[in-house]
C-alpha cells in the first residue's frame, strides 16, 4: 500500500510540473503566416527565330522510294555482296548527310496472313518488325522487315539470332530514308 501511495504522489507531482509546460495559458496563439515559397526568379525571355527552309533540301522521300532495296537485294541474292554485307562497317553518313542505316528482310510472302503472323512473332520477341506490301510483276508480295538500325554490327547480331530462332534466311539491306 505504501508503494502505491508513493507512486501516486510521484505521478501527481509530474502532472503538476509538466502540465503548465505543455499547455500555455498565456493567452494568444500566433500562427506564422510568412510564405515558404521562394521569391520569383528573374527570368529574361529569349527570342528564338523561327526555322527557315534549307535551300539545298531536295525533299523527303515517300514510302515507295524509301522502301526500294533492289540494288542491295540483288547483291545479296547473287552472292556478289555477301562478303561485303557480312563485313562490319563503322557508322557514318551518306553523301546526303543522312546516317547510314541497315534493315533486315526476314521474309517475303504471297499470303498476307503469314507475313502478319511472322511480324507479330518478331514483335513479341521485342524486335522492331513491320511488313510492307509491294507489287512485283503484277502480284502483291508482303515482305517482313526488322529495323532500321544505324549499327551494322547490331543488325548482324540480330540477323544471326533471327535466322537461328525462326529457321529463315534473311537479307541484310541498306536503308535510305
Amino acid at each position: 500500500m505504501k508503494q502505491r501511495v508513493i507512486g501516486a504522489l510521484v505521478l501527481i507531482a509530474l502532472v503538476v510540473i509538466l502540465l503548465p509546460m505543455l499547455l500555455n495559458f498565456d493567452g494568444e496563439y500566433t500562427v506564422d503566416r510568412r510564405s515558404q515559397i521562394p521569391a520569383r526568379p528573374d527570368i529574361v525571355p529569349i527570342e528564338i527565330p523561327l526555322p527557315k527552309p534549307v535551300s539545298e533540301h531536295k525533299g523527303t522521300k515517300n514510302a515507295d522510294q524509301m522502301f526500294r532495296f533492289n540494288d542491295s537485294r540483288e547483291e545479296a541474292k547473287n552472292g556478289a555482296g555477301s562478303d561485303v554485307a557480312l563485313r562490319e562497317e563503322a557508322p557514318g553518313l551518306t553523301s546526303e548527310g543522312v546516317p547510314k542505316s541497315w534493315i533486315l528482310q526476314v521474309g517475303s510472302f504471297v499470303d498476307a496472313d503469314k507475313a502478319t503472323s511472322l511480324t507479330e512473332g518478331l514483335l513479341d520477341d521485342q524486335y522492331r518488325a513491320y511488313s510492307r506490301r509491294s507489287t512485283t510483276n503484277g502480284s502483291s508480295i508482303y515482305r517482313v522487315y526488322v529495323g532500321p538500325k544505324i549499327s551494322k554490327k547490331n543488325m548482324l547480331d540480330e540477323k544471326i539470332a533471327i535466322e537461328q530462332k525462326y529457321n529463315v534466311k534473311t537479307l541484310l539491306l541498306r536503308f535510305e530514308p
